[in-house]
């Protein structure tokens, strides 16, 4: 690793510590993101004009890249809203029912906080300047997050009577993919032009609560 690499792999890790002095408290600025999320969530998600329907499952999901986001700009704040805005766009859409909905939260809540985890874990860059700070988001925000919401959604619609057993393989396949797309351009984007900004914000997550 030359001078370069060294100087920016350390700028990377000073995101997410915590400056000589500084003290970072929970905020109402914090619910008010998480509501934020939420909402875009729930707008995005029902109305999204790419979103395209197939039965139980949305082949290109945009509200897909909140889930991406936003635990890496807010912790466990965008995990909530993760699992939250689904349910509020099920409900609004009527595209499962209500315990189907539930049962989707811990598979919802461990794809939101994939992410999160690992930039915190790997001290990686949100606004991806490297191409670790891309390979970490690639393999965590959008390979790895989907495959655990794909499982675990196809699994949920199994055991509810939704789809047959024959046709969850190819439920799983179409739902991790079809997520995958939109995890990886609009979350990417994200990432890219709105990093600098939230980075430097007091609501900007260092640990998981603040």
């Amino acid at each position: 690793m030359n001078r370069e690499q060294e100087k920016v792999k350390s700028e990377a890790a000073k995101i997410w510590q915590l400056n000589p002095g500084e003290v970072r408290k929970v905020l109402v600025n914090h619910v008010v993101m998480m509501a934020l999320f939420t909402g875009i969530g729930v707008v995005v998600g029902t109305f999204g004009s790419l979103a395209v329907p197939l039965g139980f499952v949305t082949a290109f999901w945009p509200a897909q890249a909140i889930q991406s986001v936003g635990s890496i700009w807010y912790g466990m704040w965008g995990g909530i809203a993760s699992f939250v805005f689904p349910m509020i766009s099920n409900a609004i859409s009527g595209s499962a029912p209500l315990p189907v909905s539930l049962a989707y939260i811990p598979g919802n809540l461990l794809q939101g906080m994939m992410a999160g985890i690992a930039f915190r874990m790997f001290q990686a860059d949100p606004r991806l300047r490297t191409k670790r700070d891309w390979m970490i988001f690639i393999v965590f925000g959008v390979l790895l997050c989907n495959a655990i919401g794909a499982a675990w959604g196809s699994t949920v619609l199994r055991v509810f009577g939704l789809i047959s057993p024959a046709s969850h393989v190819t439920v799983f396949f179409g739902w991790m993919f079809g997520n995958s797309v939109p995890s990886f351009v609009l979350g990417a984007l994200l990432l890219k032009f709105l990093s600098p900004l939230v980075i430097q914000t007091k609501t900007f997550c260092k640990k998981y609560w603040s």
